[in-house]
């Protein structure tokens, strides 16, 4: 689905188009999209030039002898794909490119350094009484005096890493938009065209995601400058490799964690870039983590407590709990037949 969604957003017309559909058919647009006037077609949607500051459709050419286009903070023009893109007045030719990789980020690390080995030693458990594994990252806790004591191990470099309070169930964007979260930088001095400032030291503080904006500029704010105590939070790194961050805490932004109950988390971590954007795929999810028994799960998984499915039970205190990546039998039979039947339906939909 991702696949299909990003070929077409970039007017592509590849194997991914076909997923679903015979031979060599392709999944096609029905429709033309229009906007209402004064928007424009931006970022897979139509967006207000109005919100923008841009009065009317013709403003950018007859009072700036510009075009009015779609581009990102960086003054590059959207192609597709995803990214930080809203409507103004231009004059770049320029098409827009992935933000500057960090120094070392994921693909290059070096692999003699960056072991299973060196990891697994990394994200030991030993002092937490439970532990979940989120796929490329670990959380760990205990319950201390009325706080969580917890750890977020990342087998990433450090571009950002965050964990907190997922906004709400069906949120925006699987619950993140509006979500309170503890978020480490690399850096500091953000700019949404420079990206951040490596030359200053990283920093760890409290955030709230825009409820209507995902990009960072929108919300690079901590509300941790307000007051909230951030004096246990820690950030960990091995240099190129691997990252985590530490607190001790019983509420993030004055919502506190429900000791006695289940939690709806969010995670995600960066390894790529010193911008705070897209955290890729894979490196974020939603999950529900009972604080005292120790039961933890993937937000998706709701329901389906079944044997071998993506959860803890809470019964293995003091170290690493391990969660099986397996679903159950039935439940794996349901995923493949919901992916079948969803690629027969578009291709029958949309198929040419």
């Amino acid at each position: 689905r991702n696949l299909m969604i990003d070929a077409a957003g970039k007017g592509e017309q590849t194997e991914k188009l076909s997923l679903g559909c015979s031979f060599s058919q392709t999944a096609r647009n029905l429709e033309e999209i229009v906007c209402q006037e004064n928007s424009i077609y931006c970022w897979a949607r139509c967006m207000s030039i109005l919100e923008e500051g841009i009065p009317h459709e013709n403003y950018c050419q007859e009072e700036r002898n510009l075009r009015l286009d779609c581009v990102n903070p960086r003054n590059q023009t959207y192609t597709g794909g995803h990214g930080d893109y809203y409507p103004a007045c231009t004059a770049s030719a320029e098409n827009a490119t992935s933000y500057p990789k960090l120094p070392v980020y994921q693909e290059i690390r070096d692999p003699d350094i960056c072991t299973d080995a060196a990891y697994n030693d990394f994200a030991k458990t030993d002092g937490y009484a439970h532990s979940f594994d989120l796929g490329p990252s670990i959380f760990m806790w205990s319950v201390v005096d009325g706080e969580v004591n917890g750890r977020l191990v990342f087998d990433g470099v450090f571009g950002y890493l965050a964990i907190g309070h997922a906004s709400y169930a069906g949120g925006p964007h699987d619950s993140m938009n509006g979500a309170s979260i503890i978020m480490a930088l690399p850096g500091g001095d953000y700019s949404a065209v420079t990206g951040l400032d490596m030359s200053l030291e990283p920093n760890i503080n409290e955030y709230v995601i825009s409820h209507t904006a995902s990009a960072f500029r929108h919300w690079k704010e901590p509300v941790s400058a307000s007051g909230a105590n951030t004096s246990s939070y820690e950030i960990e790194v091995v240099e190129n490799c691997f990252t985590a961050i530490k607190f001790k805490t019983s509420e993030i932004n004055g919502i506190p964690f429900d000791l006695n109950g289940k939690n709806d988390l969010i995670w995600a971590g960066n390894n790529q870039d010193y911008y705070a954007g897209y955290h890729g795929y894979g490196n974020r999810g939603t999950f529900v983590v009972d604080f005292s028994s120790g039961e933890a799960y993937m937000k998706r998984d709701e329901g389906h407590n079944q044997d071998g499915d993506n959860r803890n039970d809470g019964n293995n205190q003091g170290g690493k709990d391990v969660a099986s990546k397996n679903t159950s039998d039935a439940s794996s039979m349901f995923s493949s037949w919901s992916t079948t039947s969803l690629l027969a339906i578009i291709c029958i939909s949309l198929c040419m």
